[in-house]
């Protein structure tokens, strides 16, 4: 019998978790309005990898040599190169428009699973990911009368950057699954962390935090590397002992959701053709992941 603190506890779990990484984008937007792209993503990288590196370090003997190659990939798919991905698009997109495209991962879940891993879909799966890319393109293409989003074509970058997330998503299922999820996290922001650090201080950074705004733009980021990085993934690891895994992925709904709702408070383009077009995104995602009861 399922624990009735476990249920209200998950869905304050996904609650959370969809507030904190629905608001990423509107702290990325915040931080390059002084500081580089590359520079948020940089703190991002690190300031995470700082946060967790007490919790993990012991953990990091439990990964195998072997496994070591996974991890690098898992750090820099999942973590490295989607943040400066995004950093860069939102230089010319919508911090709302960043969050929809965002909900493409699932759709590319699927596609990379198939061909690089062996996964198996469904005819119905197959569907879901076209709508899912019809969605997208009808999206950004809607993008190019946004006076917000002055360079629609930097949407690809977040696509991209859902791509990595595929991969990394499917290396951890494949490859690291008998790994905790705490200590593999550890090992990719290090992998994520070390690099990023290394080029933050080998740039202005230092220089940039006195002048105006510096810091404000700079506790924007941290709390996007604390919160939206190295405390997300405590509690999702909380979520998923408590919930099903169907349960703990709906909550990619959600964050398109809270980050429309973060871009219509700072006065950002959203009409109702924007709705149509997460909508759709939204419902081949929901076709990839539906499971038929069993009569």
């Amino acid at each position: 019998m399922i624990n009735s603190s476990h249920r209200v506890m998950k869905w304050v779990y996904l609650f959370v978790l969809a507030v904190v990484w629905g608001s990423s984008f509107i702290l990325m937007k915040r931080g390059i309005e002084h500081y580089t792209p590359n520079q948020v993503a940089a703190i991002r990288m690190f300031v995470s990898m700082l946060a967790l590196l007490p919790l993990v370090f012991n953990k990091l003997k439990e990964i195998e040599q072997k496994n070591w190659k996974y991890v690098v990939g898992t750090g820099l798919f999942g973590n490295c190169i989607p943040a400066y991905l995004f950093t860069n698009a939102e230089t010319g997109i919508s911090s709302s428009m960043a969050g929809m495209l965002n909900s493409l991962t699932s759709v590319f879940t699927i596609l990379v699973g198939f061909m690089f891993f062996g996964s198996r879909f469904t005819a119905r799966q197959i569907a879901g990911v076209f709508i899912g890319l019809l969605g997208a393109t009808f999206l950004i293409y809607l993008s190019t009368n946004d006076e917000q989003s002055s360079k629609p074509v930097l949407g690809l970058l977040i696509v991209l950057a859902c791509v990595g997330y595929a991969f990394s998503v499917n290396i951890l299922k494949h490859k690291l699954s008998h790994l905790s999820s705490i200590t593999v996290t550890g090992g990719a922001l290090i992998v994520a962390g070390v690099p990023s650090g290394m080029y933050l201080f080998s740039t202005d950074f230092l220089e940039r935090m006195p002048q105006p705004g510096g810091m404000n733009s700079l506790v924007y980021v941290l709390i996007l590397g604390l919160m939206g990085t190295a405390f997300s993934t405590v509690i999702f690891n909380k979520l998923i002992r408590i919930a099903s895994p169907v349960f703990a992925s709906s909550v990619t709904y959600l964050i398109p959701f809270m980050a429309a709702v973060w871009g219509i408070y700072d006065g950002e383009t959203f009409t109702i053709m924007y709705v149509l077009a997460l909508a759709i995104i939204l419902s081949g995602i929901w076709l990839i992941n539906y499971k038929p009861k069993a009569k």
